[in-house]
Protein backbone atom coordinates (compact mmCIF):
# COMPACT_ATOMS: atom_id res chain seq x y z
CA UNK A 1 0.00 0.00 0.00
CA UNK A 2 1.67 3.61 -1.71
CA UNK A 3 0.32 6.88 -0.19
CA UNK A 4 1.80 9.78 -1.37
CA UNK A 5 5.14 7.96 -3.01
CA UNK A 6 5.48 5.96 0.05
CA UNK A 7 5.30 2.72 1.51
CA UNK A 8 2.63 2.57 4.23
CA UNK A 9 1.70 -1.40 4.28
CA UNK A 10 3.37 -4.46 2.87
CA UNK A 11 3.20 -8.02 3.13
CA UNK A 12 0.44 -8.30 4.82
CA UNK A 13 -1.74 -11.42 4.43
CA UNK A 14 -4.56 -11.40 7.10
CA UNK A 15 -7.43 -13.64 7.50
CA UNK A 16 -10.47 -12.58 9.89
CA UNK A 17 -12.60 -15.31 11.34
CA UNK A 18 -16.30 -14.87 12.04
CA UNK A 19 -16.25 -14.48 16.06
CA UNK A 20 -13.48 -12.22 15.65
CA UNK A 21 -12.42 -9.15 16.93
CA UNK A 22 -9.75 -6.99 15.66
CA UNK A 23 -7.70 -3.66 17.05
CA UNK A 24 -5.71 -1.80 14.36
CA UNK A 25 -3.03 0.12 16.14
CA UNK A 26 -0.72 2.96 15.03
CA UNK A 27 0.63 6.09 15.18
CA UNK A 28 -0.96 8.93 12.87
CA UNK A 29 -0.25 8.55 9.24
CA UNK A 30 0.74 4.47 9.46
CA UNK A 31 -2.37 3.57 6.60
CA UNK A 32 -4.73 2.60 9.39
CA UNK A 33 -7.71 4.06 7.56
CA UNK A 34 -6.00 3.27 4.01
CA UNK A 35 -6.08 0.03 5.06
CA UNK A 36 -9.92 0.26 6.06
CA UNK A 37 -10.80 1.28 2.63
CA UNK A 38 -8.80 -1.14 1.05
CA UNK A 39 -10.60 -4.11 3.02
CA UNK A 40 -14.09 -2.12 2.18
CA UNK A 41 -13.37 -2.47 -1.36
CA UNK A 42 -13.06 0.90 -2.03
CA UNK A 43 -9.60 1.23 -3.34
CA UNK A 44 -7.89 -1.80 -5.17
CA UNK A 45 -4.12 -2.48 -3.54
CA UNK A 46 -1.32 -2.20 -5.58
CA UNK A 47 -0.35 -6.65 -5.17
CA UNK A 48 -2.91 -8.94 -4.29
CA UNK A 49 -6.21 -8.75 -3.60
CA UNK A 50 -8.91 -8.78 -0.82
CA UNK A 51 -11.60 -11.83 -0.75
CA UNK A 52 -15.10 -11.94 1.07
CA UNK A 53 -15.69 -15.94 1.38
CA UNK A 54 -13.16 -16.82 -1.07
CA UNK A 55 -14.48 -14.35 -3.58
CA UNK A 56 -12.68 -11.11 -4.64
CA UNK A 57 -14.11 -8.12 -3.60
CA UNK A 58 -13.84 -6.83 -7.67
CA UNK A 59 -16.33 -9.07 -8.62
CA UNK A 60 -19.29 -8.46 -5.96
CA UNK A 61 -21.35 -5.66 -7.53
CA UNK A 62 -21.57 -2.81 -4.78
CA UNK A 63 -25.14 -3.96 -3.16
CA UNK A 64 -24.14 -7.49 -2.85
CA UNK A 65 -20.31 -6.51 -1.51
CA UNK A 66 -22.18 -4.09 1.22
CA UNK A 67 -23.96 -6.97 2.56
CA UNK A 68 -20.54 -9.20 3.29
CA UNK A 69 -18.41 -5.47 4.04
CA UNK A 70 -19.30 -2.55 5.84
CA UNK A 71 -17.53 0.08 6.74
CA UNK A 72 -17.42 3.22 9.15
CA UNK A 73 -15.46 6.36 7.46
CA UNK A 74 -13.61 8.39 9.86
CA UNK A 75 -14.80 11.66 8.14
CA UNK A 76 -18.54 11.70 6.44
CA UNK A 77 -20.59 15.13 5.10
CA UNK A 78 -23.05 15.92 7.51
CA UNK A 79 -25.38 17.52 5.43
CA UNK A 80 -27.58 14.76 4.63
CA UNK A 81 -31.53 16.79 4.75
CA UNK A 82 -33.83 13.84 5.73
CA UNK A 83 -35.01 12.60 9.46
CA UNK A 84 -32.66 10.64 11.88
CA UNK A 85 -34.77 7.41 11.35
CA UNK A 86 -34.42 7.97 7.09
CA UNK A 87 -30.48 8.25 7.75
CA UNK A 88 -30.15 5.06 9.84
CA UNK A 89 -32.78 2.98 7.44
CA UNK A 90 -30.19 3.78 4.45
CA UNK A 91 -28.30 1.24 6.11
CA UNK A 92 -30.68 -1.18 4.72
CA UNK A 93 -29.75 -0.18 1.10
CA UNK A 94 -27.82 -3.28 0.05
CA UNK A 95 -31.15 -5.61 1.40
CA UNK A 96 -33.88 -3.73 -0.09
CA UNK A 97 -35.28 -3.85 -3.60
CA UNK A 98 -35.13 0.27 -4.13
CA UNK A 99 -33.78 3.42 -2.21
CA UNK A 100 -37.06 4.31 -0.57
CA UNK A 101 -38.71 0.58 -0.72
CA UNK A 102 -38.35 -0.97 3.14
CA UNK A 103 -39.67 -4.47 3.50
CA UNK A 104 -40.68 -5.97 7.06
CA UNK A 105 -37.00 -6.70 7.81
CA UNK A 106 -35.58 -3.83 7.13
CA UNK A 107 -38.18 -1.79 9.32
CA UNK A 108 -37.41 -3.97 12.14
CA UNK A 109 -33.22 -3.82 11.71
CA UNK A 110 -33.94 -0.10 11.75
CA UNK A 111 -35.58 0.25 14.85
CA UNK A 112 -33.79 -1.85 16.70
CA UNK A 113 -30.78 -0.32 15.46
CA UNK A 114 -32.46 3.34 17.16
CA UNK A 115 -33.00 1.35 20.37
CA UNK A 116 -29.91 -0.08 20.71
CA UNK A 117 -27.59 2.90 20.49
CA UNK A 118 -30.33 4.90 22.11
CA UNK A 119 -31.68 7.60 19.73
CA UNK A 120 -34.92 6.21 19.19
CA UNK A 121 -36.57 9.46 20.54
CA UNK A 122 -34.44 11.36 18.25
CA UNK A 123 -36.17 9.31 15.20
CA UNK A 124 -38.08 12.05 13.70
CA UNK A 125 -35.19 15.18 14.25
CA UNK A 126 -33.10 16.79 11.27
CA UNK A 127 -29.97 14.54 11.16
CA UNK A 128 -27.95 17.65 10.49
CA UNK A 129 -29.46 19.27 13.87
CA UNK A 130 -28.33 16.66 16.22
CA UNK A 131 -24.59 17.46 18.33
CA UNK A 132 -21.65 15.53 17.03
CA UNK A 133 -21.94 13.04 19.83
CA UNK A 134 -25.55 12.41 18.74
CA UNK A 135 -24.96 12.01 14.97
CA UNK A 136 -21.82 9.37 15.74
CA UNK A 137 -24.59 7.18 17.64
CA UNK A 138 -27.12 7.42 13.96
CA UNK A 139 -23.86 6.98 12.20
CA UNK A 140 -23.22 3.35 14.16
CA UNK A 141 -26.72 2.66 13.95
CA UNK A 142 -27.03 3.23 9.97
CA UNK A 143 -24.04 0.65 10.24
CA UNK A 144 -25.54 -1.97 13.07
CA UNK A 145 -28.92 -1.79 10.07
CA UNK A 146 -26.50 -2.38 7.42
CA UNK A 147 -25.76 -5.84 9.01
CA UNK A 148 -22.71 -7.04 6.84
CA UNK A 149 -20.50 -10.00 7.75
CA UNK A 150 -17.32 -7.99 8.42
CA UNK A 151 -17.63 -4.29 10.05
CA UNK A 152 -15.05 -1.88 9.68
CA UNK A 153 -14.96 0.83 12.40
CA UNK A 154 -12.43 3.93 11.57
CA UNK A 155 -12.17 5.21 15.01
CA UNK A 156 -16.00 5.23 15.92
CA UNK A 157 -15.45 6.16 19.86
CA UNK A 158 -15.17 9.64 18.79
CA UNK A 159 -17.46 11.90 19.92
CA UNK A 160 -18.76 9.14 22.50
CA UNK A 161 -19.00 9.48 26.57
CA UNK A 162 -17.60 6.75 28.66
CA UNK A 163 -21.09 5.60 29.03
CA UNK A 164 -21.45 5.29 25.49
CA UNK A 165 -18.18 3.83 24.50
CA UNK A 166 -18.27 1.26 26.54
CA UNK A 167 -21.99 0.39 25.50
CA UNK A 168 -21.22 0.20 21.82
CA UNK A 169 -17.90 -1.78 22.42
CA UNK A 170 -19.59 -4.63 25.11
CA UNK A 171 -22.20 -4.43 21.85
CA UNK A 172 -19.41 -4.61 19.10
CA UNK A 173 -18.23 -8.00 21.23
CA UNK A 174 -21.58 -9.39 21.51
CA UNK A 175 -22.05 -9.26 18.14
CA UNK A 176 -18.87 -10.89 16.80
CA UNK A 177 -19.59 -13.87 19.78
CA UNK A 178 -22.98 -14.24 19.17
CA UNK A 179 -24.18 -13.58 16.14
CA UNK A 180 -21.35 -14.85 13.77
CA UNK A 181 -19.87 -11.55 12.54
CA UNK A 182 -16.40 -10.37 12.72
CA UNK A 183 -15.66 -6.85 13.32
CA UNK A 184 -12.16 -4.77 12.49
CA UNK A 185 -11.50 -1.07 14.24
CA UNK A 186 -8.98 1.67 14.50
CA UNK A 187 -8.68 2.66 17.98
CA UNK A 188 -6.07 4.37 20.24
CA UNK A 189 -6.97 3.73 23.81
CA UNK A 190 -4.79 0.58 23.87
CA UNK A 191 -5.96 -0.45 27.38
CA UNK A 192 -9.25 -1.05 26.11
CA UNK A 193 -8.09 -4.11 23.88
CA UNK A 194 -7.67 -6.40 26.88
CA UNK A 195 -11.03 -6.41 28.01
CA UNK A 196 -12.58 -6.04 23.94
CA UNK A 197 -10.66 -7.03 21.46
CA UNK A 198 -9.25 -10.73 20.31
CA UNK A 199 -6.40 -9.51 17.99
CA UNK A 200 -4.54 -6.97 16.65
CA UNK A 201 -2.86 -6.03 13.44
CA UNK A 202 -0.33 -3.37 14.72
CA UNK A 203 1.17 -1.33 11.95
CA UNK A 204 4.65 0.44 12.25
CA UNK A 205 6.32 3.41 10.54
CA UNK A 206 8.52 1.42 8.48
CA UNK A 207 5.26 -0.10 6.61
CA UNK A 208 6.00 -3.66 8.93
CA UNK A 209 2.83 -4.89 10.52
CA UNK A 210 2.40 -7.45 13.36
CA UNK A 211 -0.67 -9.61 13.87
CA UNK A 212 -1.98 -11.93 16.79
CA UNK A 213 -4.16 -12.62 19.82
CA UNK A 214 -4.08 -10.13 22.30
CA UNK A 215 -1.90 -11.77 24.50
CA UNK A 216 0.60 -12.55 21.95
CA UNK A 217 1.21 -9.21 20.58
CA UNK A 218 0.32 -6.43 22.99
CA UNK A 219 3.16 -6.15 25.26
CA UNK A 220 5.62 -3.53 26.39
CA UNK A 221 8.45 -4.05 23.65
CA UNK A 222 6.03 -4.08 20.76
CA UNK A 223 4.15 -0.76 22.12
CA UNK A 224 6.89 1.04 22.11
CA UNK A 225 8.41 0.36 19.27
CA UNK A 226 4.77 1.10 17.60
CA UNK A 227 4.74 4.69 19.48
CA UNK A 228 8.18 5.57 19.64
CA UNK A 229 7.59 6.29 23.01
CA UNK A 230 8.31 5.02 26.91
CA UNK A 231 5.13 2.83 28.41
CA UNK A 232 4.85 1.74 31.99
CA UNK A 233 3.10 -1.88 32.94
CA UNK A 234 0.97 -2.01 35.71
CA UNK A 235 -1.73 -4.80 36.43
CA UNK A 236 -5.19 -3.67 37.89
CA UNK A 237 -7.59 -6.60 38.92
CA UNK A 238 -5.32 -8.98 37.24
CA UNK A 239 -5.48 -6.77 33.25
CA UNK A 240 -2.43 -5.49 32.09
CA UNK A 241 -2.30 -1.28 31.55
CA UNK A 242 -0.08 0.60 29.64
CA UNK A 243 0.67 4.14 30.45
CA UNK A 244 2.51 6.47 28.75
CA UNK A 245 5.74 8.27 30.44
CA UNK A 246 8.56 10.63 30.08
Amino acid sequence: MIIGGRVLLSGLSLVLGLGENWAILGANGTGKSSLLRLLAGIENPLKGQVLADGIATTAFSKKSLARQIGLLPQFEEDHYWGCVEEYVGLGRFSHSAGLWAKSHDDQIMTQRALENFEIKDLSNREYRSLSGGERQRARLASLMAQDPKLFLWDEPLENLDYSGQMKFLSWVCDLTRKNNRASMMVIHDINLLSRFFTHTLMIFADGSHLAGACSETLTLSNLEILYQTRFDQVMHDGARLFVPSV
